[in-house]
């Protein structure tokens, strides 16, 4: 009988088999695409637990570091649950008696500024959609935790208040269920940071002041157990290893290249799916991004007429012609899984170069949801290209609107467009949760800002979806003359659809409609509830706002409607707080579907529910829209509080939603409750050419003008344009320049250096402080500015306007004497100073007068002179000018 090895025998026989597996890939004609497996090492610095599920029975599992840590318990096990290489999490409820999970011994990280966190695991598909832990650095309760979870996109998180006080470092993409990963927390105390890795790559950071000696108790350390009612893990686990320090990013990759290992077989069949997958390609711009498959997927061309780019993704080739038949063609795509790649050819279609005016693409307003970073701002996300199930954020995931009114945040913003006027509207609920009011003693956060919250809602204005004006507010509470038409507590979550038509002469305007909790009087107070109300307005002013009332009223709170309309129907979709619907869906045929008394139909309750693990309340915030030209709409669900937007699908609004489930549709992390606006291709293509990473060349060189010339000829001699390079590798645009001539004095020549800001996206006035440079919600002296504006320099070069200045001279006869006599002439506007040089001698005239003239005589003491010249140098407002004034022989007798 054999016996167990030492913890130093079984990681020595840990590294035998990586470099076994790795010779048997490269013998058996796979591809190795990370570096070489067997040169991976598990770094040992630090290591305070390494537990490798490679038992066959039993229910401990040794710690092979070389700590005083003890040995991991396996919960609710049984013999069957080893294969010999990983340990399988059967999962279930929390309560179950065969949910099986392992306790980790307490104190793992106690006292650690800095650590890393690394398991080797594959998920069930339960745990994409459901709520679970998949380690927990903690106890059983969730006020302080460190954690991970696999759930919709997967996630690491520290925490000193729960959910309200989580710091997550979230991938953008979801993972594959039935695959093996790496994945690896790193907390760096000294930098300031949490970020997560999928198989040895960054795919999240941010930034956290918390670390694991924060979370003070740590006596219920856990794999796959929740501090929550949450369902049990369910999956394997093949490796799990802590540290008391923050692995580099080269040892993350290692880490992962060792324990890929293990399962190299696995990892062969999951990239083969993995390329087997990929769809089909439509190219319809000249320059794109091609899907990745959340990074796994890299792209090459042997057709000379589509070029790939080095990075493997962004595609350029030329769009047949308007009106032209499309080209097929194909590309490679590899897929790579933990150092395996499979190929193979994928068809592509390209299509012809849409018209200006043709259905193409889709923008998107949002806000972001971050407890530690105050991202409660405006954001821009595009389609890419007419895909409305790829997301592109746009001025490099930065804000592009902030507010400094009111509360100083902005939440739940809608975009909306006003057909008569051409102008598109950014409306949004005037709130700052993060860092804002919170109230008083005994009514604090919702309490508070439900009862006694802003009731202004803000507004922002554009033509192009380009460049918004200054940010404005307007009272829903209010009527234009300034007096209270109802006792609302805070007005939240607005949307506005366009009425043809609604005016008595024949015009449209916006039906309004937002959530605010209803008071029969001016304190706020007592038990009351959430209706839906609603307004009118044809431009979100004061002087054209007019109340409505109430719109839904089911005797419980109900939020966030929004509407969409087809077929002569209209549909409403709801957030129910009170009754167990959460998002419901109804329609009606009704004209004015805005009153109280209209007929509705339930067509669908409980949306979305399947993207917060069966729970009907943890979805919110519904975005609905239609696809281009098709029977088909999409409704996003804001998964809350952090995860994001999740999509729902339909071809029949009168069937209700069904879940998109695809590993194609991208979206950033905690993009939430906003509102879509489809495109024209005119539009689309002047968003992407200013959505821009840098200018080209920041000195756009000299400008002359002349002295005393207005703002307009100095702007008229500027640089009128920049070059500007785009993001996502979508080449280069021209944009207009802003000048700031504010220190170009044209009345004194001299060179001014001057300041330009180009037209961006990232122009708008996106941040703002007070005095001192203080964020706080009530800071003094509050200014917007650009934090992401691209500039160009310049410099104004004025000259001063030519001397018009001219001499004679002529020879006269004074007492027997030969005088020479120069006359000046002063033509100009300004005043000059004279030098007047001659044979016969220099002098000088301090100032002579605009249009005046001046003589200069000298005596040559001689009766006869020679032919000669006077010279005459003027000097006058920073310029010279010389003229000659020649003279004949003479002799006087």
């Amino acid at each position: 009988m054999t016996a167990p090895p030492t913890p130093s025998t079984r990681r020595r026989f840990r590294t035998l088999l990586t470099t076994a597996v790795g010779t048997a890939l490269i013998a058996a004609g796979l591809v190795p695409v990370a570096p070489a497996v067997a040169a991976a090492s598990i770094p040992s610095s630090g290591l305070r637990a390494e537990y490798l599920f490679d038992e066959t029975a039993g229910a401990s599992v040794p710690n092979s570091a070389p700590t005083a840590l003890g040995a991991a318990t396996v919960v609710n096990g049984t013999d069957a649950l080893w294969t010999g290489s990983s340990l399988v999490f059967t999962g279930g409820a929390k309560t179950s008696p065969t949910a099986s999970w392992v306790r980790l011994p307490d104190n793992v990280l106690s006292g650690a500024r800095s650590a890393t966190i690394t398991i080797e695991t594959k998920l069930d598909a339960s745990m994409k959609n459901n709520w679970n832990f998949l380690w927990n650095i903690g106890s059983d309760s969730p006020t302080r935790s460190y954690f991970s979870s696999v759930r919709d996109n997967p996630r690491t998180v520290i925490t000193t208040n729960g959910g309200g006080g989580e710091v997550n470092a979230r991938s953008g993409s979801p993972l594959t269920a039935d695959r093996w990963y790496s994945l690896t927390s790193v907390i760096d105390g000294a930098a300031g940071r949490i970020t997560f890795y999928v198989d040895g790559a960054q795919v999240a950071s941010t930034p956290t002041s918390l670390s694991p000696a924060d979370i003070t108790d740590q006596t219920l350390n856990a794999i796959g157990r929740a501090p929550y009612p949450d369902p049990m893990y369910k999956g394997e686990v093949s490796t799990f290893r802590v540290y008391d320090r923050a692995l580099s990013s080269a040892e993350v990759a290692g880490v992962s290249d060792a324990d890929a290992a293990i399962h190299a077989d696995a990892h062969r069949a999951a990239a083969q799916a993995v390329v087997d997958a990929v769809a089909p390609v439509t190219i319809d711009e000249s320059v794109t991004t091609l899907p990745t498959s959340g990074g796994r997927v890299s792209w090459t061309s042997t057709d000379p007429a589509i070029t790939v780019a080095a990075d493997g993704r962004t595609v350029t080739t030329r769009l047949p012609a308007a009106g032209s038949a499309p080209r097929s063609a194909t590309l490679t795509a590899t897929a790579t899984v933990r150092g395996v790649a499979a190929t193979r050819s994928v068809p592509v279609t390209v299509q012809p170069t849409p018209a200006a005016a043709d259905a193409f693409g889709y923008a998107m307003v949002h806000f972001i949801e971050d407890a530690n970073g105050y991202a409660e701002k405006i954001y821009l996300d595009v389609s890419r290209g007419d895909d409305p199930e790829v997301w592109d954020p746009l001025n490099g995931g930065q804000p592009i609107l902030a507010s400094q009114l009111g509360t100083t945040g902005v939440r739940d913003p809608y975009l909306t467009f006003n057909p008569e006027t051409k102008t598109y509207y950014i409306i949004a609920t005037d709130l700052r949760v993060f860092g804002g009011d919170r109230g008083r003693s005994g009514c604090t956060d919702w309490c508070y800002w439900s009862s006694q919250g802003s009731t202004k809602l803000n507004v922002w204005e554009s033509k192009d979806l380009v460049t918004w004006s200054d940010l404005r507010q307007f009272d829903v509470a209010q009527s234009p003359a300034g007096t209270d038409v109802a006792e609302l507590g805070m007005a939240w979550a607005p949307e506005a659809t366009w009425v043809p038509g609604y005016n008595a002469d024949g015009s449209g305007a916006f039906v309004l409609y937002w959530s605010s909790t209803v008071y029969p009087d001016a304190a706020h107070t007592g038990p009351s509830y959430s209706r839906v109300l609603w307004g009118a307005t044809t431009d979100f002013t004061q002087q054209s706002y007019r109340y409505g009332g109430v719109m839904i009223d089911t005797g419980g709170d109900a939020i966030d409607t929004t509407v969409i309309q087809n077929d002569g129907k209209t549909y409403r979709v709801t957030k129910d707080n009170a009754f167990g619907r959460g998002i419901y869906m109804e329609s009606t045929t009704a004209a004015d579907w805005w009153k109280p008394g209209t007929r509705w139909i339930t067509v669908q309750e409980r949306i979305g529910a399947s993207w917060a693990g069966g729970n009907a309340g943890g979805v919110e915030g519904p975005a609905v829209f239609q696809r281009h030209g098709e029977d088909a709409w999409y409704l996003y669900v804001d998964v809350i509080p952090s995860t994001g937007y999740r999509p729902m699908q339909t071809t029949d609004l009168d069937a209700g939603w069904t879940t998109l489930m695809s590993d194609t549709f991208s979206m950033a992390p905690s993009t939430k409750h906003g509102g879509i606006v489809p495109l024209t291709f005119g539009q689309y293509d002047g968003i992407r050419k200013a959505d821009a990473a840098s200018v080209v060349a920041t000195d756009l060189g000299d400008a002359a003008v002349a002295q005393g010339a207005d703002a307009q000829a100095v702007t008229g001699a500027l640089p009128r344009e920049a070059q500007v390079t785009l993001a996502y590798g979508r080449g280069t645009a021209a944009q207009p320049v802003t000048w700031n001539l504010s220190g170009v004095d044209t009345s004194r020549p001299g060179t001014y250096p001057v300041t330009g800001t180009v037209r961006t996206i990232g122009a708008n006035l996106n941040q703002w402080a007070g005095a001192n440079g203080s964020t706080a919600y009530d800071a003094a002296d509050r200014r917007l500015f650009s934090s992401t504006a691209l500039t160009v320099t310049a410099d104004v070069v004025v000259t001063a306007p030519a001397l018009n200045v001219t001499a004679t001279a002529e020879t006269r006869c004074v007492a027997g004497k030969v005088t020479v006599l120069t006359r000046v002439v002063n033509g100009g506007t300004t005043a000059v100073a004279l030098k007047v040089e001659s044979a016969h001698g220099t002098k000088s005239v301090a100032s002579l007068a605009a249009g005046k003239t001046t003589s200069v005589s000298f005596t040559a003491r001689s009766a006869t002179v020679a032919a000669g010249e006077a010279t005459v140098t003027a000097t006058g407002n920073g310029s010279t000018a010389t003229v000659k004034a020649p003279y004949a022989a003479a002799t006087c007798r």
